[in-house]
């Protein structure tokens, strides 16, 4: 269902003129709180207080009942969650009909605040951050993300999953904006020094904000001050990590004890510089010491390459692409920099994104004897300099502490801070012995190859290690990736509703253990959308883009997802993303784009899409077929629709099919929402040949 548009009636006064909504005051931080008109309301239940928390939050601070029925009461029967829904949103309306507020909207399918006079502490401290202002808030305790909606993390399962996703995401958003200003040297000092504090507030091992703070007290005399800043870092350093400042914060706190504090640095071609010497148009020092401007529309691109492999036998082989496939996973967790894949070519046209800089990763991993050993190189594209070399033996047992070193690395060289706290969100060890990843490892590699030979056993091997280990969650999101995509893999396995019910809990147990985990958000999405929960699935998909927005696999996924949702204009705006996330489009990029277009009804940009795409998917000729047809092209339609059934009955499995079995298996492949888009997809291929007679929406 389409939102429509927020509410905006204000109460009328003398002569007609509409007076000032009185303004609804929502805190969510440390509990849930609200008053209107300066007036407490109180609002009683948990389960109100919950919902009147998740329409403070949602970005038109509206909301589908189906959807508020899923995520408060996801373990009751339908007609009594129902009821309940109901219940409470009768005491919402009697609660602030009472203190006077009418801006509570409640209809047939949905439920809404009116956002005109609505204020949410938590979404001021956003707004304050992004025009870089430290709100007051952000500072009255550590740790403040995790009081959001305190008291209600166990009010529903599906709710919790929520819950904990928004504390990270919201961190995340307001703690890259507080940077953004920290880095801002034409800011006053006053105000760069409360972003410092706010980021140390929220994240206490980030030390670009501590050598300012500190720095900053330095210079205006208050050595004690710095130096508490410093104890402070240091005891959580070696308390919660195990480590030690970093060697640039070392020597900052040395020079002030010794009382050398570094001067102004006059700017270089009138550029306003920093205190800590960084230009405000973020100067980044080449390897060849050429500067290098970065500003918000070029960012540094790193490139994979392909890993070179010499005598890594069969057995190990997963070992090397997945160490390559979590790397560049890792630093798609930072919007610092573009990520694309090496093998590829950059953007030649014009207009197309630039990056500041390039810089190319490249690997070889050899082996002798039962040890592998991988050598890896940093080097900038442009001058040919090799920056930085590394060599490793490669196992599970040193696997996360070389991903973390390597990032940490490639971050220094190109002069991008990263703290100790998201560095280890993003690469820290999972708590679940080295045998069980070594089999998710292995059943990573086989979803990415789509191979139907090993695809079954990969299931087997995946639900042995949940057996084993309950509680660690990628591999229940492996699993229902294969089942997920298992029909596509074998054109004539129809999808099974059965199997789609049992698929949906590995889903929600993947997502209850790790909430945050943009792959199980994105799961749960998909299994939601196989059995036709459409509102609820579209609502996963965007925690996943939010927990992981730099991931341009994520964000194709999602896009794909929201297209058959019925949610176009939502997946071409993740599309786009993608693509200035993305240094270059690979040709699975391609498919998504294509049927989302056309779902949309853009034939001739669905035709291009498929055509860049490289047959990377046995489906696409029949969209191909099915599009020709819509724009009149029926002869080309035919051809194409005679070329998409022998491809598929080439893969059959089973008995030889009819070209009506072939025709209804493709039709019920995709879980499209809306029966007017999936009517186009079957017209387009019955007007190019394929028999269609009979088959129906929703019905396999």
């Amino acid at each position: 269902m389409s939102a429509r548009a927020p509410l905006s009636k204000s109460p009328v006064g003398d002569g007609g003129i509409p007076k000032p909504r009185e303004s609804l005051t929502i805190s969510v931080l440390g509990g849930l709180s609200v008053a209107f008109a300066g007036r407490e309301v109180r609002v009683k239940s948990r389960k109100s207080r919950a919902v009147l928390g998740y329409l403070a939050l949602t970005d038109r601070h509206q909301e589908t009942r189906e959807r508020l029925v899923g995520l408060l009461w996801s373990e009751s029967d339908e007609n009594k969650a129902r009821a309940s829904l109901r219940q409470v949103l009768h005491e919402l309306r009697e609660t602030f009909l009472e203190a006077g507020y009418d801006g509570l909207q409640i209809e047939k399918m949905l439920v809404e605040l009116d956002g005109a006079g609505l204020r949410v502490d938590l979404l001021d401290a956003l707004r304050e951050a992004e025009v870089q202002q430290a709100h007051p808030l952000l500072m009255s305790a550590p740790g403040l993300m995790e009081t959001l909606l305190a008291g209600l993390d166990d009010i529903d399962p599906s709710f919790r999953v929520w819950l904990l996703a928004k504390r990270q995401t919201f961190h995340d958003r307001i703690l890259r904006a507080l940077e953004a200003g920290l880095r801002n040297a034409e800011l006053p000092v006053a105000n760069r020094r409360a972003l410092a504090e706010a980021i140390l507030s929220l994240d206490p091992t980030h030390e670009e904000a501590c050598r300012y703070a500190m720095r900053t007290r330095a210079e205006e005399g208050d050595l004690s001050g710095a130096l508490r800043v410093y104890k402070t870092l240091w005891n959580i350093l070696d308390e919660e990590y195990g480590m030690e400042p970093s060697v640039k914060t070392q020597q900052l706190i040395a020079d002030i004890k010794n009382g050398q504090f570094e001067p102004e640095i006059p700017s270089v071609a009138g550029d306003p510089v920093q205190r800590d010497g960084t230009p405000a148009l973020a100067f980044h020092e080449a390897p060849n010491h050429s500067p290098v401007l970065s500003r918000t529309a070029a960012k540094i691109a790193i490139l994979v390459d392909p890993f070179s492999m010499n005598g890594v036998s069969a057995d190990r082989v997963h070992l090397v692409t997945g160490f390559r496939h979590h790397f560049i996973a890792c630093l798609t967790k930072f919007r610092e920099w573009y990520v694309g894949d090496g093998s590829a070519q950059p953007p030649q046209a014009s207009g197309e994104r630039a990056a500041a800089s390039r810089y190319s990763v490249a690997a070889t991993a050899y082996q002798a004897g039962d040890t592998i050993s991988m050598v890896l190189t940093l080097r900038e594209t442009g001058s040919g300099v090799y920056i930085w070399s590394d060599t490793f033996e490669l196992n599970l047992e040193n696997w996360f502490v070389a991903q973390q070193r390597i990032v940490q690395r490639t971050a220094l060289s190109v002069n991008v801070y990263l703290s100790t706290e998201r560095l280890t969100r993003v690469a820290a060890a999972p708590d679940v012995s080295l045998d069980i990843y070594d089999r998710w490892l292995r059943a990573q590699t086989i979803i990415g190859s789509f191979s139907a030979e090993h695809w079954r056993n990969s299931i087997a091997v995946l639900t042995e290690a949940i057996n084993v280990a309950p509680n660690f969650s990628p591999c229940y999101s492996a699993l229902v990736q294969l089942n997920n995509t298992e029909h596509l893999v074998f054109p004539g396995l129809f999808r099974d509703l059965k199997k789609a019910r049992s698929t949906l809990e590995l889903a929600r147990t993947a997502v209850q253990l790790d909430p945050v985990d943009s792959r199980a958000q994105l799961c749960l999405g998909w299994s939601q959308a196989m059995l036709m929960q459409y509102s609820e699935a579209s609502a996963h998909i965007d925690l996943a883009c939010e927990l992981n927005g730099n991931d341009p696999w994520t964000l194709l996924s999602a896009a794909s997802c929201q297209g058959f949702c019925g949610n176009f204009e939502r997946g071409s705006e993740l599309v786009a993303e993608a693509l200035k996330v993305s240094w270059t489009p690979p040709p699975l990029h391609w498919p998504y784009r294509a049927v989302l277009q056309f779902m949309r009804g853009n034939y001739l940009d669905a035709i291009e899409g498929i055509d860049r795409a490289q047959n990377v998917a046995k489906t696409l000729p029949g969209w191909k077929a099915a599009a020709l047809f819509h724009l009149g092209r029926t002869e080309e339609a035919r051809i194409e629709a005679s070329k998409f059934l022998d491809g598929i009955r080439a893969g059959w499995f089973g008995n030889t099919p009819t070209d009506r079995s072939i025709a209804r298996w493709f039709l019920h492949a995709h879980p499209i929402a809306r029966s007017e888009d999936w009517e186009r997809l079957r017209d387009g291929i019955g007007g190019a040949g394929v028999p269609v007679d009979d088959i129906r929406h929703h019905a396999w």
